[in-house]
């Protein structure tokens, strides 16, 4: 007896019976998401550079009272060239958990599950439930969204996806209702107050669209004046106060700096060719991008078909941009850092899920090819989340973290000043606090961090300072000269302090 393949009864029935359940299989999905970017999230080190320094500018600016301007180390910080939101968020995070690793890296972890949310809820609106949950998988199982620089991490990365993803989502909701572009207006500046320029992508998007939509053509000129208020008015607002506080050398040097440096040449090594981030999606989304080759050309072979892929083509257009601006402007600029791409995974995600639900339900499939996208899918999913899995369950520790963070059990030493010998790149000055080291001082017990090594140490003369020293002969054998004791040690880290 032969089998039809044209006979797809089977896979119907399993269809209805997805999105039948949709709620239940979204709710599974999503504790699934939750999963992913909170387990462990307090147990992996801070890492130096951003994350380290989003906390520092975070903290300082709730012990300064001053919410606008950062600072590192309590001087205005003239590196980290960004707006206020970001910090705010990480803010938010210290209140709602406290001044810790968790804390830090609540708010993003946050925003992660919101954007899966957000764009499981649009593709269910804008195509049908079978491609939100596909979407849904496809981002929460994306391993550079969730373990590099973005979901667990307390960078800038993950609420500026956020605000990206609403503002594309919200920019394809236009065409019902004007209103709708204005939202996608407020999402860009949001979404530049977190990650400054990098928000540039979002404008560009959106200007592209009207203009091949010719949608830009049918707009009325008040309807222009609120879409240029909606997406300019918080940044003004932010600039005004930020103005105020020290004149124009923050723009001045955010411009020249993260804005014409940063495209124009290579910044702190970070180099790399014109394939760099196509090498990077290779490497890190490979089982994905085989499931989106698979399904690209599934539907454009059904293409011939006609009537049944306009309206999927029709709908593609924001998605396109969404992904070829980003990809296209990035490799461009000289300097490279691969998590600058992580704002086209929900895009590609949504494109994974509408075009994988298109042809499970076109007229041309066949039970053969169905089993077979559902095999890679399931593939592409099972790898994804067992390396995600394999990930969180890692937990690891840093000997100058670790003794700082047991110094809260001496709360004598509460507000004390510290110098180290622990010393880390920065920007700056190469013999500087390294960046984690010096957002523990501050997190854990409000330490004061300054520069000076074991010297400036030992010329403190206030009550108590405090050095954290990476293990040293030489210097532990002038303990009794110097009459100082060991409090804390643990590995190659040690804290000493002045004997009485």
């Amino acid at each position: 007896m032969n089998m039809d393949i044209h006979r797809t009864k089977v896979s119907d029935a399993i269809i209805r019976f997805i999105e039948k359940g949709y709620y239940f299989f979204l709710a599974v999905i999503m504790a699934m998401t939750i999963y992913n970017v909170f387990h462990n999230l307090e147990l992996s080190p801070i890492e130096s550079f951003d994350e380290a320094r989003h906390g520092v500018n975070a903290y300082e600016m709730i012990k300064n009272n001053n919410y606008i301007v950062s600072t590192y180390g309590y001087k205005n910080d003239y590196w980290n060239l960004k707006p206020p939101v970001s910090y705010w968020t990480v803010i938010a995070g210290y209140k709602a958990a406290g001044f810790n690793e968790f804390g830090l890296r609540a708010a993003s972890a946050c925003a992660s599950v919101l954007t899966i949310l957000v764009l499981a809820l649009f593709m269910a609106y804008k195509y049908d439930r079978l491609s939100a949950l596909i979407s849904a998988i496809v981002l929460s199982t994306t391993t550079q969204y969730v373990t590099e620089h973005c979901a667990r991490t307390g960078d800038a990365d993950s609420v500026f996806v956020l605000f990206f993803t609403i503002s594309m989502i919200c920019l394809s909701l236009s065409v019902k209702s004007m209103n709708w572009l204005y939202v996608s207006g407020v999402a860009f500046s949001l979404a530049f107050l977190t990650k400054s320029f990098h928000a540039l992508n979002i404008i560009l998007v959106i200007c592209v669209y009207l203009i091949i939509s010719r949608d830009v053509f049918k707009m009325k000129f008040v309807q222009m004046i609120l879409f240029i208020i909606s997406s300019f008015s918080l940044t003004c607002i932010w600039f005004f106060y930020r103005y105020k506080q020290d004149g124009i050398k923050f723009f001045q040097t955010m411009i020249n700096y993260d804005l014409l440096a940063r495209t124009s040449s290579t910044l702190e090594k970070h180099s790399g060719d014109s394939y760099f981030y196509i090498d990077k999606l290779n490497s890190s989304y490979f089982h994905w991008i085989v499931v989106l080759f698979a399904i690209l050309a599934a539907n454009a072979l059904l293409l011939e078909h006609g009537k049944e892929k306009e309206q999927l083509v029709n709908n593609s257009l924001v998605l396109f941009l969404w992904i070829t601006v980003p990809l296209v402007l990035y490799s461009i600029a000289k300097t490279k850092i691969q998590w600058y791409i992580i704002p086209i995974y929900p895009a590609l995600a949504a494109v994974i899920g509408a075009g994988v639900s298109s042809y499970f339900k076109c007229h041309y499939r066949n039970l053969l090819s169905q089993l077979l996208l559902s095999l890679m899918i399931i593939n592409a999913a099972y790898n994804n989340e067992n390396y995600i899995m394999k990930y969180i369950a890692k937990t690891w520790n840093d000997p100058g973290q670790v003794v700082l963070k047991q110094l809260k059990s001496f709360p004598q030493y509460r507000g004390k000043n510290i110098y180290t010998t622990f010393f880390g790149y920065s920007a700056e000055d190469p013999y500087r606090f390294r960046q984690n080291h010096l957002l523990s001082a501050e997190l854990y017990n409000d330490l004061i961090p300054l520069e000076g090594g074991f010297e400036g140490f030992l010329n403190d003369k206030t009550d108590t300072p405090l050095i954290l020293l990476k293990k040293d002969r030489n210097i532990l054998s002038q303990k009794e000269k110097y009459k100082l004791k060991i409090l804390l040690e643990y590995d190659d880290a040690v804290v000493l302090t002045k004997q009485k």
